[in-house]
């Protein structure tokens, strides 16, 4: 899979219909159930070879916990730009980046874009690090929140029970490429570079939007998987021969991409996901969570899928690493763009 430096941008993008996305019941992993267990597990694995991303439902997740979110976020996202509350979280006060983002901030992962979306962003709770621990020297900082009300316990207890999907997501994939059970549960804990990002696409009258304005640009992401929830149609996923495809919005499923720390465990077996978010006339909202690697990890091709004819493709890094050096070149080529 190209990198986000080779993804191309603005290649049109073809139709997926509901029936040509893997859906899958991942309700057992989470029940006693061998046999309907390896049938979910080999429904992932071949999704994550082709197309490359999967939609999955009845999740541990309930449906009562997102539409409690989504009206978070709406009160949120709802006030104006110079409203106290927001201007208070606003991430250009914040080391991490963690709190409000508004239009035009978002880093420019292709050179001459510039996202038309808002977002929030927190990361894990500092109670995760061990004593003695320093989580700025791993790139994470205390998470801001704003002043409305059980916005933080609504969006903690989403990243709680995201999570729990989350491990059991990291159980099912090792189990897929033949490692230890606990091989990513065991590198990938909530000490990790964890991020929850709540977006907002504002509509754009159709035609309206000039040159280089996107919902957000074509990239891969930084971490090993993404789990994804859209309200709204707008999301476009490249498969695993590099295709662009314009993904269903369907409010009652989760979207799964898979990121650069699989790609480079696996040696390029599996392959991290280009997308991107196309502007539309309609208002779209977003939550994302990544699923990172713990910062004392190298990453690096795993012996199992090495060998003389496949030799190792990808020079060993770690997680944050990888992030800081991919978010640099985006905010460089963010501040860089003509005005």
């Amino acid at each position: 899979m190209p990198s986000t430096e080779q993804l191309d941008p603005f290649e049109a993008a073809g139709d997926l219909s509901p029936e040509q996305v893997p859906d899958i019941d991942v309700g057992a992993l989470f029940a006693p159930d061998a046999i309907r267990r390896a049938r979910v597990v080999g429904a992932i694995a071949r999704a994550c070879r082709e197309p490359g991303f999967f939609r999955i439902h009845n999740t541990c997740i309930p449906a009562s916990l997102i539409d409690s979110l989504l009206s978070q976020m709406r009160a949120f996202f709802d006030l104006s730009d110079d409203d106290p509350i927001k201007q208070a979280v606003h991430n250009g006060a914040s080391p991490g980046g963690n709190g409000w983002g508004p239009i035009g901030a978002e880093p420019a992962y292709q050179p001459g874009t510039i996202a038309h979306v808002e977002s929030f962003d927190c990361g894990p709770r500092l109670s995760a690090y061990r004593s003695g621990e320093n989580p700025a020297a791993y790139g994470v900082h205390p998470s801001v929140w704003p002043a409305l009300p059980d916005f933080h316990d609504t969006t903690r207890a989403y990243w709680d029970a995201a999570g729990r999907l989350g491990k059991a997501l990291f159980e099912a994939l090792a189990e897929a490429l033949g490692l230890e059970p606990g091989f990513f549960v065991e590198r990938c804990s909530e000490r990790a570079r964890k991020a929850l990002r709540l977006l907002h696409y504002p509509g754009l009258p159709a035609g309206s939007a000039e040159a280089g304005r996107v919902g957000i640009a074509a990239h891969t992401d930084f971490e090993c998987f993404t789990l994804m929830y859209q309200t709204a149609p707008g999301l476009e996923l490249t498969d695993a021969r590099g295709r662009w495809f314009r993904v269903p919005g369907e409010p009652d499923r989760f979207t799964v991409i898979l990121g650069d720390m699989l790609e480079r465990w696996t040696n390029g077996f599996l392959q991290a996901t280009g997308h991107r978010v196309a502007v539309a006339p309609w208002p779209r909202y977003s939550v994302i969570l990544f699923f990172a690697v713990d910062p004392e990890h190298v990453i690096a091709p795993l012996p199992r899928f090495v060998s003389q004819e496949n030799p190792a493709r990808y020079a060993a890094t770690t997680q944050g690493e990888h992030i800081q050096r991919e978010l640099e070149r985006a905010h460089r080529n963010r501040d860089e763009a003509p005005s």
